[in-house]
């Protein structure tokens, strides 16, 4: 359970809605998830959680409010020193480490992500197919009980990332909060060659691929009997 310091800390971040982000011409904006979003961070992330997110922004205050060891992969500077800045301002004591870089380049490079994590939040870049990259190079290090958090789960380069984690039997949705979403991981599939057949989103393929091959072996065994039955279909006329 969040302390009193950490429910007055939230709140306060809600109704300060610093602002972070900037547009493409430089104007200051504030992207902020729902507040209850921040809450649940809050609510759910123990203190010394090790804990990443890509992207930054009020989520990244909310896991420092949590006391959690937390990296934040962004590859915006100024952001990490608003955020850093605004965290001095309420006397939050940051545990977070800023990796000022694209996921895409720095999730591969194994040094910034800790062995285990207990909690992922998947709000970087939201091109395609940049969440499948960060849920690739995150979920292998996320432990059997740890949560995954997607943000922005109606956004069509999203949305098949969240139909995967409903799907499959390793995930349990635990919370869904307007459009952001979050998974409790079940179990872990170890499996390396077949593991696409086991997935569920490919579950209507194989089903359909596996009726395709019966089919045309029927045909094939039959075919003889076929051909003693109807001869002229198959030689045609002799003579």
């Amino acid at each position: 359970m969040p302390s009193q310091t950490e429910k007055t800390d939230v709140e306060r971040l809600i109704r300060d809605r610093p602002q972070f982000h900037a547009t493409s011409d430089g104007t200051s904006v504030s992207w902020a998830v729902c507040p209850d979003v921040l809450r649940f961070i809050c609510e759910s992330v123990p203190a010394g959680s090790a804990t990443l997110e890509t992207g930054s922004g009020h989520t990244t205050v909310a896991f420092a409010m949590a006391g959690a060891n937390h990296v934040a992969v962004t590859p915006s500077e100024e952001e990490s020193r608003k955020i850093t800045e605004y965290c001095t301002k309420l006397g939050i004591a940051s545990t977070v480490r800023f990796v000022i870089e694209p996921s895409d380049t720095a999730l591969p490079q194994n040094a910034v992500i800790p062995e285990e994590l207990d909690f992922v939040f998947i709000d970087g870049a939201h091109a395609f197919p940049l969440p499948f990259v960060d849920f690739h190079y995150t979920e292998r290090r996320l432990k059997i009980g740890g949560i995954m958090g997607v943000d922005d789960v109606f956004m069509p380069s999203v949305r098949i990332l969240y139909d995967f984690l409903q799907a499959e039997d390793d995930w349990e949705l635990v919370r869904q909060i307007e459009d952001t979403a979050f998974f409790r991981r079940l179990g872990r599939n170890e499996s390396t060659a077949d593991r696409w057949a086991k997935q569920k989103i490919n579950k209507a393929f194989w089903d359909r691929k596996v009726r395709r091959q019966r089919s045309r072996l029927r045909w094939l065994i039959y075919l003889p009997v076929r051909m003693v039955r109807n001869p002229q279909r198959y030689f045609g006329r002799w003579g």
